[in-house]
């Protein structure tokens, strides 16, 4: 779904957008305010708000409490941008869970369906599971058939994913290699069911994404996430964009063998022997707050580990933040302590350490806001972002 214009012409499609533009990114606008802020003369605003009303890119606000006291004469008409002419679906992927969110043009989420799966699953199945996620999301968060179009549509998963959405490598779901997850997002949705585009992206880049947006990294435009848990990895974002490198495998530092992370992790989780991770993870930050000296020795080893590749990616990249998100995140300070410590050796300049506050929820969300993107791209893309 695209800006129209009342003829076909350029121009006409670029006042369009610069006006849409104006009141996405400044909310509510008088035709006068539209005139002054864009510098189009009234005529032009006055007949474009008129084709975006009728598009229902905008929407008319209530007038004012008319008991309230005002200037007299007729208020003037306010025009705002209308979050629910479309929605953006975003789904996670993972080895233990398949979270699929839908949310409306502003970003407020309108549904979610979570569903947990075992790490063995097929890959059949495991696409079966996403669909059944997907329709059941998609359907919890429609008001009514065909009034709020799907605009985008984003899979997040682990594994390098080149640019058309097919799995290059995934080692912790070895079947998804070679898969094209974009194509089979778009099988899962049908024909003509997304009037725009289907990708797919690394999970750990989309959840850096969703730090940037709504996370502790809020307007940082320079970052580093690190995924650490039963899986590790990393993810860079760069002015404001994640960085992909030339095959998508920027950030894949999970497997140096250098940095050794898979095994300091196991390490950590051997502090209960035979437990699950959940369990060990609990018991040995458990512990550590009872000043159990053995507990304390095992997180900081962890902790000199994981800052050994904060800072490789530090002393590259000299980001403004690094948020360690991901299940050990769930530890907060207790991990993010002695990570800063071990980081004051390493580095010339030891970056700022945060833990992730968005949970499990993080890559879900990131997808979300990258469909957003496309959204934005496709709306805004013939006019410069307005000031």
């Amino acid at each position: 779904m695209r800006i129209k214009g009342g003829d076909p012409s350029a121009l006409r499609r670029r006042n369009l957008a610069t006006m849409l533009g104006r009141v996405y990114e400044h909310g509510a606008h008088t035709v006068t305010e539209l005139a002054r802020s864009t510098g189009l003369s009234r005529p032009t605003c006055e007949e474009g708000v008129i084709e975006l009303v009728a598009q229902s890119w905008v929407t008319e606000i209530a007038p004012p409490d008319p008991t309230a006291a005002r200037q007299p004469g007729r208020p003037a008409k306010r025009y705002e941008f209308n979050a629910g002419a479309g929605r953006v679906l975003g789904v996670d992927v993972g080895a233990h869970k398949i979270l699929a969110t839908v949310a409306d043009l502003r970003g407020a989420v309108k549904a979610v369906v979570r569903t947990d799966v075992d790490p063995a699953l097929p890959a059949k199945e495991r696409l079966v599971a996403m669909g059944d996620a997907v329709t059941a999301c998609l359907a919890a968060s429609e008001t009514s058939p065909g009034h709020s179009p799907l605009l985008a549509a984003v899979i997040a998963s682990p594994g390098i994913i080149d640019a058309e959405g097919r799995v290059v490598l995934s080692n912790p779901l070895p079947q998804w290699t070679g898969l094209n997850l974009a194509e089979e997002l778009a099988r899962i949705l049908g024909p003509g069911r997304v009037d725009g585009p289907i990708r797919a992206e690394n999970d750990v880049r989309l959840a850096a994404l969703a730090e940037q947006w709504r996370g502790v990294a809020a307007g940082v435009p320079d970052l580093v996430y690190i995924h650490a848990g039963h899986r590790m990895g990393a993810a860079v974002i760069i002015d404001g964009k994640p960085y992909r490198g030339r095959r998508g495998a920027a950030g894949e530092i999970g497997t140096l063998g250098l940095l050794d992370w898979v095994n300091s992790y196991r390490r950590m989780l051997s502090y209960v022997p035979d437990s699950t991770t959940g369990d060990a993870t609990l018991r040995v930050f458990s512990d550590l707050l009872d000043g159990n000296e053995r507990a304390r020795e095992f997180v900081d080893s962890f902790a000199r580990d994981l800052a050994t590749g904060v800072a490789v990616m530090s002393m590259t990249i000299d980001p403004s933040l690094v948020i360690v998100g991901g299940g050990i995140s769930r530890a907060g300070d207790d991990i993010i302590e002695p990570v800063r410590r071990h980081l004051v050796d390493l580095c010339l300049f030891p970056p700022d350490v945060e833990a992730s506050t968005l949970g499990d929820e993080s890559v879900a969300l990131g997808a979300v806001r990258h469909g957003l993107q496309q959204v934005e791209e496709r709306l805004f893309g013939l006019v410069p972002s307005s000031t």
